[in-house]
Formats: C-alpha cells, sequence, structure tokens
C-alpha cells in the first residue's frame, strides 16, 4: 500500500511538472542538469547563488538543526565549502551577491542566544565578519544582500522584531560595519525580502505587509535615493495576498517577483509605475522566489509549485517579451530558491532544497542546478 501511494504522490508531481511546461520561439532546448552539492555531516539547504565567471560562483544556505555554516564556492570542477570563513556560532546564511574579487553574504547568527543580522564579507581572498545591532529583546535576520555601485559598500535587507509585531529594515555596510535603517510602513506586521542595486546608483527593495493567519497582504517596495528610503506604492493585482520575495534592476527597469494567491507574480517598474507582466498559464501552487539579469537584458526566475506536501520546480526566462517556463523532470521534489546568470556565457546557476519526504522540509537536502 505504502509503495503505491508512494507510486501515486510521484505521478502526481509528475504530472503537475510537464503542466507548467510552456514552449515559445525561444525556448532553451539544452536542458536543466543536476550538480552534485558537496557532502556535510548535516543535511543542508541552499537559498541562493551568486556567479563572478565561469570558474567561480557562490551558493549559501543552512541546515534545519543548526551547527554548522553552509558557504560553497565553484572552482570551474566541482562545488567545495569555503575553506576558510570567519568564525561564527549558529548560523543561518540567506543571500549571497559577488562581483569581482568582492562577495557579500548575509543572513543571521546567535548573540547570547538571540538572533542577529549577519554579513560576511570577502575582498581580495580574506573574509570579515559584521554583526548588525536591534532594538533589545528583538530577533533579527537578513533575507537578500547586494552591492552598491562601489564593491566595498551594500546593502542587505530583512525584518526584526517579537512576537506579531516584525519591522523591516536594511542595513548599510559601508565596509568595516553596518548601519541600520527602518523602512517606512503602514501596519506592525511586515518584512523586506529582496534587495537590488540600480544602475544610476539608487537601491530597490521588496518584500510584505500582513498575512499572518491567512490575512490579506499587500506587496511593498521601496527605494533608496541616496538620501533615505521612500515607500513606492504596488499594485494589489486583484489578489487577496500579494508577497513579493525578489527583486532586480535590468538596464532601465526595475523587476520584482513573488505570487498573488495561487499564481506567480512579476511586475515591472517603468516611467514611474509598477506594471504586471503575466505569464502563460501555469500550475496553481506557483511561486516565484527569485529574479535575476540574464545580462542579454533578459531575467531569469526561480521558484515552486506545491503539491501537497510535496514541490516541483519551476525555473522561467523572460527575453524580448515572451516567456518560457519549464519543471525539468530532473529536478523533481525540488523548491528552487536562488538563480544567477554566469557574466558573459550562457550558463545559468539554480539552487533550492530537495524535499525527500514531503513536510515542511523535513530530512530536505541541497539541490544545486546548471543550464548551459
Amino acid at each position: 500500500m505504502e509503495e503505491m501511494v508512494g507510486v501515486m504522490r510521484k505521478a502526481t508531481v509528475a504530472a503537475v511538472a510537464l503542466g507548467m511546461l510552456t514552449t515559445t520561439a525561444h525556448a532553451d532546448t539544452r536542458g536543466w542538469t543536476r550538480v552534485a552539492a558537496p557532502p556535510s555531516g548535516l543535511d543542508y539547504l541552499l537559498d541562493d547563488v551568486s556567479a563572478v565567471g565561469p570558474d567561480l560562483a557562490y551558493a549559501v544556505g543552512f541546515t534545519e538543526v543548526g551547527g554548522g555554516l553552509f558557504l560553497l564556492r565553484w572552482d570551474g570542477s566541482a562545488w567545495r565549502h569555503e575553506a576558510n570563513p570567519p568564525a561564527t556560532n549558529s548560523p543561518t546564511l540567506r543571500a549571497v551577491d559577488a562581483r569581482g574579487d568582492g562577495v557579500l553574504v548575509a543572513g543571521h547568527d546567535l548573540v547570547s542566544g538571540v538572533m542577529r543580522p549577519l554579513l560576511l564579507a570577502q575582498r581580495g581572498g580574506v573574509w570579515t565578519k559584521a554583526v548588525g545591532v536591534a532594538p533589545e529583546g528583538d530577533s533579527a535576520r537578513l533575507s537578500d544582500v547586494t552591492f552598491a555601485s562601489d564593491v566595498g559598500l551594500g546593502w542587505a535587507v530583512g525584518r526584526e522584531g517579537s512576537g506579531l509585531t516584525e519591522r523591516p529594515v536594511a542595513h548599510r555596510w559601508n565596509g568595516t560595519a553596518l548601519e541600520r535603517f527602518v523602512l517606512p510602513v503602514v501596519g506592525t506586521y511586515a518584512k523586506a525580502e529582496g534587495v537590488s542595486g540600480g544602475p544610476t546608483g539608487d537601491v530597490w527593495a521588496v518584500g510584505t505587509e500582513g498575512g499572518l493567519a491567512g490575512a490579506a497582504s499587500r506587496g511593498v517596495s521601496w527605494r533608496w535615493d541616496g538620501a533615505g528610503w521612500k515607500e513606492v506604492p504596488v499594485p494589489s493585482v486583484g489578489a487577496h495576498q500579494v508577497e513579493l520575495t525578489d527583486v532586480v534592476a535590468v538596464a532601465d527597469r526595475v523587476w520584482a517577483v513573488g505570487r498573488a494567491d495561487g499564481r506567480p507574480l512579476t511586475l515591472s517598474w517603468a516611467d514611474g509605475v509598477w506594471t504586471e507582466v503575466k505569464m502563460p498559464v501555469v500550475a496553481a501552487g506557483t511561486r516565484l522566489n527569485a529574479v535575476a539579469d540574464d545580462g542579454r537584458g533578459g531575467l531569469w526566475v526561480a521558484g515552486e509549485t506545491k503539491v501537497g506536501r510535496e514541490s516541483a520546480p519551476f525555473l522561467g526566462h523572460h527575453v524580448a517579451g515572451e516567456w518560457s517556463t519549464e519543471s525539468p523532470e530532473g529536478l523533481a521534489y525540488s523548491g528552487m530558491r536562488g538563480i544567477a546568470a554566469v557574466p558573459g556565457t550562457a550558463t545559468v546557476w539554480s539552487t533550492g532544497r530537495y524535499y525527500r519526504v514531503g513536510g515542511y522540509c523535513f530530512g530536505c537536502r541541497a539541490t544545486i542546478a546548471q543550464l548551459g
């Protein structure tokens, strides 16, 4: 009986995955393949990836039970654990941005039993660590990180608070320490989840307000204009719950992704307003977790489709006004959380988590996928 149930579950996820495939004239036929994640004494998940070139990329994550720092580096032939990262207590790494000879990693660590914002920075092969502040008694964590125009400067965003009250925050990295900014928001429960430096020196962040216990939620965006953070209105797109998870600046546009009720959501900022850029019909329960510049004026997106207690991968490419999306069979049961194009190439990396036995990530392990 258990064997039959297992077969039925696999068939359901496979059917959803096939139903999500959308073919267009520019669809990529090279195919996504799974790449081995380096072994560890604990199962771990990967939340983000960033690439400098064909021989250098970084991925970060965490384990469900604590007890390890998961910072991986691609050397052109294999993924390996970073050899000499800074000392930490019980870290959770959620985001990475690598450019030139610089790397920024963001998450949180336990300091005297309380979660505090954590930023790891590498410049010229040397790692440093900064721990951010939060109001006394509040826990704080970082969800995303980006370099500003100078690789010596950066921004990380996240949330802080306790219980049913949480505030969205941004922390500016000046090369030595973190400086805290509370992001403007109307309600008492909100979080910032994505951040990206713009080509003109401005910085964009996105997140979500509300949504507790099924309540209505709205997407929120903020813009740093060099003097301060200001909220920029986001359309409700007719949904009860809107969540924004990531943002990226591409050429003269800014793109944000997330979900609107049970469908993926993509927004484009141009001419002073956010506008939805709809996808072709995809499976219900699909959400976008990450977005990246493809280096050619287009976008890569990564996400997942929930099928009961299982997940199916969702990967998409938007170029020349058209979408191609797929759920690669070789990545079945994976929820994709990060995506990055390799500069100067057609290669793309995506990272996530593999749900081995269902449930909310119980028994998860890392998924690393490569296109090209």
